[in-house]
């Protein structure tokens, strides 16, 4: 599924993974679909791998929100390292939470460029 095109171009624009895959967000919907079993191991591992774009961008697809304590969710916000994995982030996992409206109170004025635009990401998933 690499697009080198795309993954060029994200490369350029100053992503700061060292791979990238170039996959954009239906295929990494559909990669997300096919997994089965162990999604929360699963989810941690590939977020954890800070070297690769879509490994980082397909954890946000795998973590369960009815189970993430707050806690792990806010450590996920200052995590993030990227405009994109905020959006994602904020779209598949964050708005999901039982807590999420209280945690963005509580994340106003947050600390961090990418952990501030993971709150406003939030904000808007939940308007």
């Amino acid at each position: 599924m690499r697009n080198g095109i795309v993954a060029d171009a994200l490369r350029k624009g100053g992503m700061p993974h060292k791979v990238i895959f170039g996959l954009n967000v239906p295929q990494l919907s559909e990669i997300a679909t096919s997994v089965i079993s162990d999604r929360e191991v699963l989810a941690e591992q590939l977020w954890a791998d800070r070297e690769v774009r879509e490994s980082r961008l397909l954890a946000c697809w795998l973590f369960d929100p009815t189970v993430m304590p707050e806690q792990r969710a806010r450590m996920l916000i200052d995590e993030v390292r990227t405009r994109e994995e905020a959006d994602i982030l904020a779209f598949r996992t964050l708005r999901r939470l039982p807590y999420a409206r209280a945690l963005l109170e509580s994340l106003t004025g947050a600390d961090g460029s990418y952990s501030s635009y993971a709150a406003e990401a939030l904000a808007r998933n939940l308007a």
